[in-house]
């Protein structure tokens, strides 16, 4: 089989490191001769001449100059054998092109390219054998039979337990890919925003469901089966309140009862223990007595038994060796034809202990004459069963031993060739028994000394026995008087104990009681709630199928999309679900399914805006599989992570931020995937470097039992802490397929509720600091008391479920239960006046709501102004502190009514000029028009269809006139007539014309039509009508009649721009931010600034540069020493070294206002340009 190779780009990749992959894979199919396929990928492209190598590739077999000496010396050594088979001169040309031949049968080369953009369509034309010398394979959008089958099949081999509705779940995974493909084309269409629906989202899709269906089961049956085991103690309780009440009245009469035997038996007991003292003093004599006699018998056995273990170390001795003496060893010695003299004797001596006679036998020195044979004997007798033999050893009588025998032994006892060292050379077996012999005969003497010792103590023992037979009829009479006291005192323990039992039983039914009225009465408030939550979950694990699929389709694949493109589809997947009759619940959606409103509290408290699009991807980041990359061109995604990131309980051991542009950044990811850090990588554009592909994919590997990642050349363990975030500050990216399928793309962008939100809460703190910080320490508090209700409620659950036994008798238990109870009400009681603070807070706060949604609305149409011109970017904390200015410079009132009002007019007419300064002349009345508009619309004054006719011609419905005959009304004006006629207010508007035609002309012909009465019943339009009518009519005097709409809602000031002031712009600036001048054609803004410097006393210190090619060094140069010594530096014509924008940008993020001179200021100059960093 073929082996695939790849290159891995790595951070710092060079066209030498390309090179030397590119001759290893070469020299891999040419010198090895081993079959390859080489898998290349446009993202690995990071440099255009490393797709002509791919060309020359695919051409030729060869890149030309790749191969070093050493490299040519090596092909050489293999292919001029080559040319030996093949017969032809192995010169150098003839031998390269063995070896081009060898690597194009080996090299099988697979590039994988994405068809969006230019760049595929440039390549294609500046590398032809991109196409002539590949087949073509599309991968396209799987179809619904696809989608079908793939979900089908990992459904089954995952076995998720759907049962009945698997085939219903899988149409609808495929619903769900198909309704956001078509979503993507309306996504791009009405807002241009590009998003990418691949099969790795459907898989993804499919990944997730599996993975929250688990933790939804595991997590609702577990609050169910512990609020379950709750009710159930709650209930067997309540059971045994009646018994034990029950049980104490029994108790009573038992407990009287008892206590009147025991007193009883008392007085009895008392009067035995008399009568048992006085038997038991007799006893006592007699026991004396006995002690005496046994004394003096004692110390006559001891006697004797000193002067038997005189001989007892031998016997010993001996009887240890009988125990080595094994049935063997007797059977060797029986076995011996010519026994030695040792054992012969021995055999003797044992025949004499034993009483065997000896065989008579012809003496062979002494003809006629008989000797005796104890050999043959002791063998016949003695050795015929050993076992037998060594036992009578064991046993032998040595207390009556006759004297015959002793006398006939006594003669050997004396020969030196009987003793065990004698014997020992001869026999083994033979020394045990001489041994014993002599053991026995020392023995005998011993035992006869001892003997009258052993009749006097026979005496004594007599007498002794005379003396015990007299104390145990002694001691039999005080066993009787004992055994009736024993049996009185076991009949009176019984009856304590049944006293004390009875006691005990009623204390504890008592405890219990109290326990009970504590358990019940502490937990009986929560019984009908945990009821109720119970069945709500009963019915929540039925609904969980339709609600996971709904969130996990929701974490797959809406992170792009707007707020009201998430809500449209929700919708459209919850009727979708009705009609699979898939079970769910009514409204799932993300955030009911998935949110916990501790969590969500807690994120907040980190900055997390509290509207709907923002908690939602926050639940989407805390539950996808895959990285964020969060679109934040307002930083609110930025400063929430960074937030989390200083609480511990989030990121345990910190976190890290970077960019791109960073030397090390490399080494910081690694740093944090080895330590468990969070990373935080900012200002990403819209391409990923290819170093990060390792962490995008999450390539863990194990390694000697520990998860290993490679990053770069280094393999480092990788810490399942570790949290990987990116951010991009554009507004609207364009990523494409392949970056879009590695992470979790999610539209930060700041939406109209949540932004309104937050300037409320600026507001309020400008206007009411002391309400604010109350606010602020109230949300703080609730959110502190929120988590330890869980806690509080968890621990009793978790100590109901986990008591063993009858929880009454668990006095502990129940006082934790009851203080946790006493704690829980103390919080909730907190919480309720903490809640009834907010209250009133929330109403004094939504007091400023008009300010705060005014505020809103011209962010939002600052915002678009991007749209009008790349230029016109307008950040949000410069916007929140222009409306911190605005607030404290705005009029006061007595009346509340009056300061919103002077908040509102203020902040407008101060947003108005602040912009006007930053707008060309020719998009001014533009901008003032869309800021009425957008007012009005706060307002609910516009009417939409009407709006939307004025900007695009459209009416909902076009109504069909003639055109009246007339020398004025062209068909074309009249053709707009008859669509402004779709609209309801003018759907008369044509009868009209036809009617007063003569009217009409001589407004048509008017010098000023846009002042103009129009005839009835159009005399009172309103003005958004009356600039349709213009519309249609007039279109050359649109501007005069903007102009008067404005005046009519705002007045004349928003149609008269302040004129261009660069002193107060210098004066509103600070020495982090830029001036930017905007050029026109034949603008230029030198002198202006060149007189502001005169002013300020500048000039000296005003330094320029003209932008281009190698002129950012000398600019960062300027920059660094005007930051150090407060110089004006002017870097012109910004436009035309975009290139080196990112690094003016870094340089930006990176100042720091302490570290810089007060005086300092960068001016920057540029043409509009959309690669003007924002």
């Amino acid at each position: 089989g073929y082996q695939l190779a790849m290159v891995e780009i790595v951070k710092g990749y060079s066209m030498n490191d390309w090179r030397e992959d590119l001759k290893r894979i070469l020299m891999q199919a040419g010198v090895k001769d081993k079959p390859t396929t080489f898998l290349y990928s446009d993202v690995q492209i990071i440099n255009e001449r490393m797709v002509e190598d791919i060309n020359n590739i695919l051409n030729a077999g060869d890149v030309p100059n790749l191969y070093a000496p050493e490299d040519m010396e090596s092909i050489a050594t293999v292919c001029r054998i080559e040319c030996q088979k093949r017969k032809i001169p192995p010169t150098k040309l003839n031998i390269f092109s063995q070896y081009i031949i060898r690597v194009r049968k080996n090299i099988h080369l697979c590039v994988a390219m994405s068809p969006l953009g230019e760049a595929f369509r440039n390549r294609l034309r500046n590398f032809p054998s991109l196409v002539n010398c590949c087949t073509i394979d599309w991968f396209t959008n799987w179809p619904a039979e696809a989608l079908q089958s793939v979900g089908l099949s990992i459904l089954r081999t995952n076995d998720l337990g759907l049962g009945e509705f698997e085939q219903h779940a899988v149409t609808m995974f495929k619903q769900v890919h198909l309704s956001v493909e078509n979503a993507s084309k309306s996504f791009f269409d009405m807002l241009r925003r590009k998003n990418y629906v691949t099969p790795t989202s459907y898989l993804e899709l499919l990944s997730s469901f599996g993975k929250l269906i688990g933790v939804k089961r595991m997590e609702t049956s577990t609050k169910k089966d512990r609020l379950q085991i709750g009710l159930d103690k709650l209930s067997e309780t309540k059971k045994m309140v009646s018994v034990m009440q029950e049980e104490l009245v029994v108790l009573q009469p038992q407990l009287v009862k008892t206590q009147a035997e025991v007193s009883g038996m008392m007085v009895e007991i008392t009067r035995d223990k008399a009568s048992a003292a006085e038997t038991k003093a007799k006893v006592e004599v007699e026991e004396a007595k006995a002690n005496a006699k046994a004394a003096d018998a004692k110390s006559i056995a001891d006697d004797a038994q000193r002067d038997l273990a005189e001989a007892i170390p031998a016997l010993e001795e001996a009887v240890k060796c009988l125990n080595d003496l094994k049935k063997s060893d007797i059977d060797e010695v029986k076995s011996l034809k010519t026994p030695p003299g040792g054992v012969v004797l021995t055999i003797k001596v044992c025949c004499l202990m034993f009483d065997v006679k000896p065989i008579k036998k012809n003496d062979p020195n002494n003809p006629g004459k008989k000797i005796d044979d104890y050999w043959e004997a002791g063998q016949k007798s003695l050795l015929t069963d050993a076992k037998v033999f060594i036992n009578s050893l064991f046993t032998f009588d040595k207390d009556n031993i006759p004297d015959r025998i002793i006398k006939s032994i006594a003669s050997y006892m004396d020969d030196p060739n009987f003793t065990p060292a004698a014997i020992e050379r001869s026999s083994k077996a033979c020394t045990a028994i001489c041994m014993w012999a002599r053991a026995m005969y020392k023995y005998h003497f011993v035992a006869l000394g001892v003997a009258p010792k052993r009749a006097r103590l026979k005496e004594a023992e007599d007498e002794l026995a005379v003396v015990m037979e007299q104390l145990a009829t002694a001691k039999a009479t005080l066993q009787e008087v004992n055994d009736r006291l024993a049996m009185l005192e076991k009949a009176f323990n019984e009856a304590v104990e049944k006293k004390d039992m009875l006691e005990k039983k009623e204390a504890s039914c008592k405890v219990q009681l109290s326990n009970a009225d504590k358990l019940v009465g502490g937990l009986g408030g929560e019984e009908t709630r945990w009821k109720e939550t119970v069945e709500v979950l009963k019915e929540a694990y039925v609904n969980i199928l339709g609600d996971v699929i709904v969130s996990a389709a929701t974490i797959s694949y809406l992170g792009p999309f707007t707020a009201d493109f998430r809500n449209n589809l929700v919708k459209s997947w919850q009727t979708a679900l009705k009609s699979f009759n898939i079970p769910h619940s009514a409204g799932c959606n993300l955030e009911s399914t998935l949110s916990d409103p501790v969590k969500v509290r807690s994120w907040q408290i980190c900055s997390l805006p509290s509207d709907s699009l923002s908690t939602q991807n926050a639940i989407i980041m805390d539950n996808g599989r895959r990285w964020p990359l969060l679109i934040d061109p307002q930083g609110q995604a930025n400063r929430y992570i960074r937030a989390m990131a200083k609480d511990v309980s989030f990121a345990v051991n910190g976190m890290d931020v970077v960019k791109l542009s960073d030397k090390n950044f490399l080494r910081t990811l690694e740093n944090g995937v080895q330590f468990g850090r969070w990373v935080l990588l900012e200002n990403i554009l819209e391409t990923l470097d290819a170093a990060l592909e390792p962490i995008l994919l999450q390539q863990k590997f194990k390694q000697g039992g520990q998860e290993m990642m490679k990053i770069g050349d280094n393999v480092i363990p990788y810490n399942d802490i570790f949290k990987f975030f990116m951010t991009t500050k554009l507004a609207n990216p364009h990523y494409a397929p392949e970056v879009q399928v590695k992470v979790s793309l999610l539209n930060f962008t700041i939406t109209v509720v949540g932004l309104e939100e937050q300037l409320l809460g600026v507001v309020v703190a400008e206007e009411l600091p002391e309400l604010a910080r109350q606010k602020a320490d109230l949300v703080v508090s609730n959110a502190s008391m929120n988590k330890q209700l869980y806690d509080i409620e968890s621990e009793i659950l978790y100590l109901l479920s986990n008591s063993k036994g009858n929880i009454l008798d668990d006095t502990v238990l129940i006082e934790t239960l009851a203080q946790s109870k006493k704690t829980s009400e103390e919080i909730k009681q907190k919480m309720s006046e903490a809640e009834s603070i907010t209250k009133e807070i929330l109403v004094q706060s939504e007091l400023y709501r008009p300010v705060a949604k005014r505020a809103s609305l011209l962010y939002f149409v600052i915002a678009d102004l991007g749209d009008v011109d790349p230029m016109y970017q307008y950040s949000l904390p410069w916007f929140t502190q222009l409306f911190v200015r605005g607030t404290a410079a705005a009029k006061t009132a007595k009346e509340l009514d009056q300061r919103i009002i002077n908040l509102n007019d203020y902040f407008t007419y101060s947003v108005y000029t602040n912009i006007c300064r930053s707008l060309f002349e020719r998009h001014k009345l533009l901008f003032s028009f869309i800021l009425c508009v957008k007012i009005l619309q706060g307002e609910n004054m516009i009417d939409a269809l009407q709006y939307r006719f004025l900007l695009s011609g459209i009416s909902p419905h076009r109504v069909d006139a003639p055109l009246p005959d007339s020398t004025w009304l062209k068909e074309n004006v009249w053709s707009d007539l008859c669509d402004m006629a779709g609209l309801e207010q003018l759907r008369k508007f044509p009868e009209c014309v036809t009617t007063y035609l003569d009217i009409w002309q001589g407004i048509f012909d008017s010098s000023d039509p846009h002042t103009a009465i129009f005839p009835p019943p159009f005399n009172n339009v309103s003005p958004l009508e009356r600039l349709c009518i213009l519309r249609c009519l007039r279109r050359d005097k649109m501007d005069l009649a903007i102009q008067d709409f404005i005046t009519q809602f705002l007045g004349d000031r928003f149609i008269q721009p302040p004129p261009f002031d660069l002193k107060a712009c210098y004066n509103d600036s600070v020495t982090t931010t830029p001036l930017i001048f905007i050029l026109s054609s034949g603008s230029d803004p030198n002198k202006e600034l060149d007189i502001l410097a005169d002013d300020l006393n500048m000039s000296d210190r005003l330094k320029r540069i003209a932008l281009g090619q190698g002129q950012g060094k000398k600019a960062s140069s300027l920059i660094e020493k005007g930051m150090a010594h407060g110089d004006w530096v002017m870097l012109q014509n910004c436009h035309l070294s975009i290139s080196w924008m990112p690094t003016l940008e870094q340089v930006c993020d990176n100042m720091e206002p302490d570290k810089i001179h007060p005086e300092f200021r960068l001016w920057l100059t540029s043409m509009p340009s959309e690669s003007f960093p924002t």
